[in-house]
């Protein structure tokens, strides 16, 4: 035998370099993605979806081999931060993703020629998602050029891609969703219907094509396809026999999509026993929104179980239900409201929030009916709290954040808090994808929504008396006291529900709840034509005939507002001078603050007239009238301290010099009351510092006693992007100072006093859209700190505003008046026929005072006051001779 051998060297483990191991980790990240997305979309789980984002971005960080492998990673960030919100993500989540398919369609361009024969081109695959994306963002946006524009495109893609295309189902899903999402928008029932078949050519050809993903794709997109044509069309519904209920394991969107077919067969055929079985699968959606797992859609389902409770009563009474007996539709419907406010403060700035509110003001006023029908008042208001101007609350409350954290001993939240606001508001970055410079990427292995929900479920947000705590009915009564008002009062208008409603709350009238037939916002009504007169208007500001047009309709709007109103402060007078006769304040007017709901916050209330045969001609001439947003922010105004308007007023010159009397306001202002004051902006013969959006939100944030702006202002159909215009940086061209800015500015701080600030500027206090926002520039101002806030209704007239501004700082510095006391002074003067100087008008506004008209309501009347309702400290004679005026 030979000698054996030396034992052979063990061959050397392979040296895995550092692309392969890369390769590894990428490949890991993607596996772990693909298998770990259903569980993560059935469970709802927020944290789940981040642990895999994080898995992504660490392996997309990795320098990998060749561009198509880091754009496939991309892509696959994209789907996670688009899918965000299913599982109880924000929209800025969202937006990231979208934000990220331009990388999508690189990767699907890159690899476009090298697929197998038979796979067609990927980049229709790219193109059709894209447009489905852009289609939902238009429609949640209301944005209905864009829908017209995505529709346009959509068309243009199906005609470029054969019938027979392998990818041509992805072409028909985008039809419909250009189109469903125009028709969902406008509310088109033509439009749906056009929809439909694009869905369907979809789903069967995407099943049709032969494709390795065709099985994993879902059975319908959009719900039950029958059952909406049926809807859409008025057919027949089908026996809820046919109906078939998920699995106890089935995820909480498959159980709602379920609810959601059950409630279109109950629309179609007004059928009891389908409404119990509706309601019974709502109730096991409820229990997963309980537990966490439905956060996406817990504020739709929750509102849909409400509505189920109280259908189910209306339909076994003849009558309306009897109070008491709302059999579980408050308290679902409290809980669909709540869910909604927590949505929206989840949100990273006013933006993203407004999204998420659209819902809400539609859902708290048909809540507040409901609590009504059945005697809870208390619950009316709350409700209207819960779906009125949620994003100035949750400005509000987001600002106080990281204090309450701090408070609580979470200071690792409180840092990250201010982190991540600091990325959302950083222009220079994408808000919400955790890699711009200062965003919630520096937060180790957080999404932006998830330390969001962290840190306020750390705080207990959706807990009674948590962050989302809506004022009492005493609350309300105490703040109205302590202002020296007499009524706070909400206007709801009427509708299909039922007639006008009011709900009143005073301190000496206590809370109390009824009907106003006339208070109303019919499609040919009064309120609907002056609408459309001041779109008219604003079309062509220089249009002689749309500009009578629209001062006709105002002049019916003001007689209309008494009719609908006068009922109810005729009441509230009556009862009020019973329990003053004999006292010193006998005779003092009617301090009133206002919450008008609806398209109700663009009437002037103030300048409603009253019958011909009454001793006055306008309302303001025997009330005091203010207006809030909500109750809830009229508590949080008038709880701050005053400041002495003469302390350090600073007043801001319109930057464009061309509003004809801008110098002369300013200038007028300065000589006669504020000789001290900080003047910006442009001024013809004087070298100002400018007054910059971020000169002027300092000024929010220092001392400043009186704000006073003299510029053009605008109003949008997008509340967010209302703004003044300002001076920008270079000096060179005009800068916004939106909405968005003033709700999202860093540093923001609740101080127990605050200044006046004045926007004398058109359109300051008006929403063309999105009306139960409240979302003006106005509240903004007050959300944003200030005590008193005066801002305009509409187009103000130039001359016209400066000589009221003059009068009105007269009243306010010389007087000793409040703010809004001193503005119904200005107010009062200007309707007076035989007005006097008050001392302190000169040259061109003295001249300006003997000028015929002033007394025309489109000239006086713009300006409103919100923020403290009560008189001024000082009560000299000067109120009585404002109020005598009269």
């Amino acid at each position: 035998m030979p000698e054996p051998g030396p034992e052979p060297e063990p061959e050397p483990a392979p040296t895995l370099t550092p692309d392969f191991r890369n390769m590894v980790r990428a490949l890991d990240a993607v596996n772990a993605t693909t298998e770990g997305l259903d569980p993560v979309l059935r469970s709802g789980d927020p944290q789940a979806l981040n642990d895999l984002l994080g898995k992504l971005r660490s392996a997309q960080d990795l320098p990998l081999p060749g561009p198509i492998q880091t754009a496939a990673l991309e892509g696959l960030r994209a789907l996670l931060l688009g899918i965000s919100p299913a599982v109880g993500g924000t929209r800025q989540d969202m937006s990231a993703g979208r934000a990220h398919l331009g990388s999508v369609l690189g990767h699907l361009e890159a690899i476009s020629g090298s697929l197998p024969p038979g796979l067609g081109d990927p980049v229709t695959l790219g193109r059709a998602l894209e447009i489905g994306s852009r289609a939902m963002e238009a429609r949640e946006a209301v944005d209905l050029p864009a829908l017209h524009g995505l529709v346009a495109e959509a068309e243009a893609l199906g005609a470029a891609v054969p019938e027979g295309d392998p990818l041509r189902f992805a072409v028909d899903g985008a039809l419909g969703a250009a189109y469903g999402s125009l028709g969902a928008a406008t509310r088109d029932r033509e439009t749906l219907l056009r929809a439909l078949p694009h869905f369907e050519r979809a789903m069967d050809r995407a099943k049709e094509s032969g494709l390795p993903f065709a099985d994993e794709l879902p059975a319908t997109w959009t719900g039950d396809l029958g059952l909406i044509r049926a809807a859409l069309a008025g057919e027949p519904a089908t026996s809820v026999a046919d109906h078939v209920p998920p699995p106890p394991d089935a995820s909480m969107e498959d159980l709602y999509a379920s609810t959601l077919s059950l409630g279109v067969r109950f629309g179609l055929g007004r059928d009891p026993v389908v409404l119990d079985v509706m309601i019974g699968e709502l109730e096991r959606l409820r229990e997963g929104v309980r537990e966490g797992r439905a956060p996406r859609i817990a504020a739709d389902a929750l509102w849909h179980l409400a509505e189920a409770y109280h259908l189910r009563g209306l339909l076994g009474k003849d009558s309306d239900p009897a109070p008491g007996a709302d059999g579980g539709a408050l308290e679902a419907a409290e809980e669909a409201l709540t869910a909604l406010a927590g949505d929206v403060l989840l949100q990273a700035g006013a933006e993203h929030g407004l999204l998420a509110a659209r819902t809400g003001a539609s859902r708290g006023v048909r809540a507040a009916r409901m609590a009504v029908s059945y005697g809870r008042l208390h619950e009316a208001v709350g409700a209207l709290e819960l779906g009125r101007a949620l994003v100035l609350q949750a400005a509000s409350t987001s600002s106080a954040v990281p204090e309450l954290l701090e408070a609580a001993g979470r200071q690792d939240l409180a840092e990250a808090w201010r982190a991540a606001a600091g990325g959302a508001r950083d222009a220079g970055g994408t808000a919400g994808d955790g890699r711009g410079p200062g965003g919630a990427g520096e937060v180790p292995g957080l999404l932006p929504s998830t330390l969001r929900r962290q840190a306020l479920d750390a705080l207990g947000y959706r807990r009674d008396g948590g962050l989302l705590g809506t004022p009492t009915l005493g609350e309300l009564a105490d703040g109205i006291a302590d202002a020296g008002a007499d009524v706070l009062l909400y206007l709801v208008a009427g509708d299909d529900d039922g007639p006008g409603l009011v709900i009143a709350v005073g301190p000496r009238l206590g809370a109390g709840a009824g009907a106003l037939p006339q208070l109303t916002d019919d499609e040919d009504g009064p309120l609907a034509r002056y609408v459309e007169a001041a779109a008219a208007r604003d079309r062509d500001q220089y249009d002689a005939a749309a500009a009578r047009a629209w001062e006709d309709a105002l002049e019916e709007l003001c007689d209309w507002a008494f009719q609908a109103l006068g009922p109810v402060l005729g009441g509230i007078e009556e009862r009020l001078a019973a329990d003053r006769e004999g006292r010193d304040d006998e005779d003092r007017p009617l301090r009133v603050v206002l919450v008008p709901c609806g398209r109700l916050g663009i009437v002037p209330w103030h300048a409603a007239r009253l019958p011909a045969e009454a001793a006055h001609e306008r309302l303001c001439q025997v009330a005091v009238v203010s207006y809030a947003a909500s109750g809830g922010q009229f508590l949080r105004t008038a709880a701050r301290a005053p400041r002495d308007p003469v302390a350090a007023p600073v007043v801001v010159a319109d930057p464009t010099m061309d509003l004809g009397f801008s110098d002369l306001e300013v200038t007028a202002l300065r000589d006669a009351f504020y000789p001290h004051a900080l003047l910006c902006g442009t001024l013809y013969g004087e070298e100002l510092p400018p007054g910059t959006p971020d000169a002027v939100l300092g000024f929010l944030s220092d001392d400043t006693s009186v704000l006073h702006v003299v510029s053009h202002g605008s109003a949008d159909t997008r509340p967010t992007v209302s703004a003044l215009t300002l001076a920008a940086d270079d000096e060179c061209t005009p800068a916004p100072l939106t909405v968005t800015r003033l709700l999202d500015r860093k540093d923001q701080q609740d101080r127990p006093d605050g200044p006046l600030v004045v926007l004398s500027a058109c359109q300051t206090d008006l929403s063309k859209g999105d009306h139960d926002e409240a979302l003006t520039l106005t509240t903004a101002f007050a959300a944003a700190g200030a005590r008193d806030v005066v801002g305009s209704r509409w187009l103000a007239q130039d001359s016209g505003s400066a000589l009221l501004m003059a009068v009105f700082h007269h009243h306010l510095v010389v007087g000793g008046l409040s703010p809004v006391d001193a503005l119904r002074a200005a107010q009062l003067w200007m309707l007076d026929p035989d007005r006097e100087n008050p001392g302190s008008l000169r040259g061109d506004l003295l001249r300006e005072m003997g000028r015929p008209g002033l007394e025309r309501t489109a000239i006086w009347a713009a300006f409103i006051h919100q923020g403290h309702p009560g008189p001024g400290t000082t009560n000299t004679a000067e109120t009585n001779t404002a109020e005598g005026t009269a």
